[in-house]
């Protein structure tokens, strides 16, 4: 490891990777009713549809360790902007069900790689500079997808067709990308070219809490938007509102997390966060006004917010695994979440309803809160 890999550049890089990522996937919430109207489809198809973005995500994550390790970082994370930004423009363009299915697949590969890499790629920074840098990271992630839902979201209400504003997310994306090119590493992975490990131990059991945290992000992310217009009468071009809620309290919540952990400690942040964010997800599905749906949103994000960073951080401490492979493991389990787990919230929605699904995940994360001692 040597201080190369801490310069400015390569730092600016590294934030500009995680921020286009998160503006990546925010682009989609706000799409999601537009695909409604333009396939009709039930609840339940749709979610089976979500499976595509799982599928994408499950397949091709566990190769970013052997694509990394043969043709080095930088190479890989240019290919998954690009699958990545040709997913984008299918699914807002399309409007067969098939082609949706296959520009969600990419859009969830492409995804999941770029996760995988850009977390290599932090944790060879974060140990150059000699001091945690995850959370802040992991912040500019969070900052990309308010920004990003933010964005669209206005671009939608002040008129623009749901085409012209991905473009013009999709060219944002493409020219932040090339300004910060050769601040990506070219390094390969650590740790040979094995391109996945089997998770046991602690590893196994920090992957399945991100899990469950990410599973709370992928649900806002693809059903918020349906539940504020359809249950709370929120008009269709404001949908995009409730995950932007949700992310702007936990873009605030990563940018003073490394802080509050060590005024907290480790057991604390995932004790109180998981508590937090089953709070916030129970205060949306109980009040009436749409105000008060987003306050819910937001204090989900914020509990949510440093669980996922402390529970990566904490691979360090163990020794079941070379942590270059734990954290590409715990992080392929925990991405799962974002992109196949909101899949399930579609088949709970189909035999019951929204709320009682938005429950079940508040059930999840009072799981992690009861497992937060395991980490002491």
């Amino acid at each position: 490891m040597t201080d190369r890999n801490d310069s400015p550049l390569i730092r600016r890089a590294t934030r500009s990777g995680f921020f286009m990522a998160g503006l990546g996937l925010s682009v989609w919430a706000p799409l999601v009713p537009y695909a409604r109207e333009r396939i009709e489809m039930s609840d339940a198809l749709f979610g089976i549809l979500l499976l595509c973005i799982g599928f994408g995500s499950l397949t091709w994550m566990p190769l970013s360790g052997l694509l990394v390790a043969r043709v080095g970082i930088r190479p890989v994370i240019i290919a998954c902007i690009a699958f990545l930004l040709l997913a984008l423009a299918g699914m807002v363009l399309t409007s067969s069900l098939p082609l949706l299915a296959l520009a969600l697949f990419c859009f969830g590969g492409s995804l999941g790689v770029l996760d995988v890499v850009l977390n290599i790629q932090a944790l060879l920074v974060e140990r150059s500079a000699g001091k945690r840098l995850m959370s802040n990271f992991h912040g500019m992630f969070s900052l990309g997808t308010i920004s990003g839902s933010l964005l669209l979201t206005a671009l939608l209400m002040l008129g623009l067709q749901p085409a012209t504003g991905t473009a013009a997310m999709i060219l944002l994306i493409l020219v932040g990308t090339l300004v910060v090119y050769r601040g990506f590493l070219p390094d390969r992975a650590p740790g040979g070219g094995v391109a996945f490990m089997r998770p046991t131990g602690m590893v196994l059991l920090v992957g399945a809490m991100c899990f469950v945290v990410y599973l709370a992000e992928g649900a806002i992310l693809d059903w918020s938007a349906l539940y504020l217009t359809q249950e709370k009468a929120l008009d269709t071009a404001r949908g995009g509102l409730g995950y932007a809620s949700f992310a702007l309290m936990i873009t605030l919540g990563r940018f003073t997390g490394d802080r509050l952990t060590r005024i907290l400690g480790t057991v604390r942040v995932i004790l109180f966060g998981g508590l937090l964010a089953a709070s916030g997800i129970l205060l949306s599905i109980w009040a009436d006004a749409w105000p008060l749906v987003l306050v819910g949103y937001g204090i989900c994000g914020l509990g949510c917010a440093n669980v996922s960073p402390v529970l990566i951080s904490s691979l360090s401490q163990q020794k079941s695994m070379p942590v270059h492979q734990a954290v590409t493991a715990a992080t392929t389990i925990g991405f799962a979440g974002v992109l196949a787990g909101p899949a399930l919230i579609g088949a709970i929605a189909h035999f019951s309803s929204l709320g009682f699904a938005f429950a079940a995940v508040a059930l999840m994360l009072v799981a992690i809160a009861c497992n937060s001692r395991r980490f002491a």
